[in-house]
């Protein structure tokens, strides 16, 4: 008899950061229901003075995190960035530091396959 696997597309947009911190961890993966290994970070960035640095984290274990991608952004504006080929149990949005005098604020939407 064969195994059917049910793969759809999961999305995540917790609320926005407005100081270095983490976002509500995302679970993408369930055995036999789903297991994902492609994720994208959309992240939008108001209030940007020099830059801030983001990254999607993910775990394989609940407890290690280890980012998955890492991006530096100088500018106000919405940024997309992909993963493939990166399985794991959990995405977290990582809003990682800020240079500048004025505060940033960071609105993370992450999606997995």
């Amino acid at each position: 008899m064969p195994v059917t696997y049910f793969q759809d597309t999961l999305f995540f947009t917790p609320a926005a950061l407005d100081a270095p911190g983490t976002t509500a961890e995302f679970p993408v993966w369930e055995n036999n229901l789903f297991a994902t290994s492609t994720y994208s970070l959309i992240v939008t960035v108001t209030n940007v003075n020099t830059n801030v640095v983001v990254r999607l984290d993910g775990t394989i274990d609940n407890t290690n995190w280890g980012p998955l991608i890492s991006n530096t952004i100088t500018a106000n504006g919405t940024y997309h960035y992909n993963i493939v080929g990166a399985p794991v149990k959990k995405i977290r949005g990582n809003f990682l530091s800020e240079t500048g005098g004025t505060t940033a604020v960071v609105k993370m939407s992450m999606s997995a396959r």
